[in-house]
């Protein structure tokens, strides 16, 4: 009987931690489809949001993306069942936000959110902290891409903040970073 409850409370272990990995294996992305990001130049950057929050899968309700102030122009593009906003403040970061008008993303269909955009004036690699919210919960794409882990961070980051490479010229192939 020992060894039946020893094998269940394992299995029950497992299972749990392949559940938790699956949610956990996912997070915001950007892509370019294709086409490179290039200086003063504008384009089309798009978030993919994968999934639902928390172990319950529920529906993304609300997403706010920050673009900081090397960004000279940023819109959302229309998304059907979402209504969205952008301000720009003083300081020249961009908040971009959508909220849903119905019930939202279901935990199962990936959202792709396209923003219009003039990419900063300077090469680089720029990060894009996003807040994916299901009703209260939330989940916030933000923390940044560690060299290795040590005994203060782990590796890979827990929400990685999604990030983009904008190039100097038009020499480079295609391609998307994903954060």
């Amino acid at each position: 009987m020992r060894s039946v409850k020893c094998v269940i409370t394992m299995t029950a272990a497992a299972l749990t931690s392949l559940a938790l990995a699956a949610g956990a294996s996912a997070h915001g992305t950007l892509n370019l489809y294709g086409k490179n990001a290039l200086t003063n130049k504008t384009g089309t950057l798009t978030l993919t949001i994968p999934h639902g929050c928390g172990p319950d899968g529920l529906s993304t309700t609300k997403i706010v993306m920050q673009l900081g102030s090397a960004w000279q122009a940023a819109k959302p593009t229309e998304v059907a069942g979402w209504k969205s906003g952008v301000k720009h403040a003083a300081s020249g970061q961009w908040t971009l936000t959508w909220l849903a008008t119905g019930g939202g993303l279901p935990n199962a269909v990936i959202g792709d959110f396209p923003i219009t955009v003039r990419w900063p004036k300077k090469a680089g690699t720029y990060n894009t902290p996003t807040a994916q919210y299901c009703g209260t919960q939330l989940m916030d794409w933000k923390d940044p891409f560690n060299a290795a882990a040590d005994g203060d961070v782990p590796y890979p980051a827990n929400y990685p903040v999604p990030r983009v490479r904008v190039h100097a010229s038009a020499a480079r192939t295609p391609s998307s970073v994903t954060g």
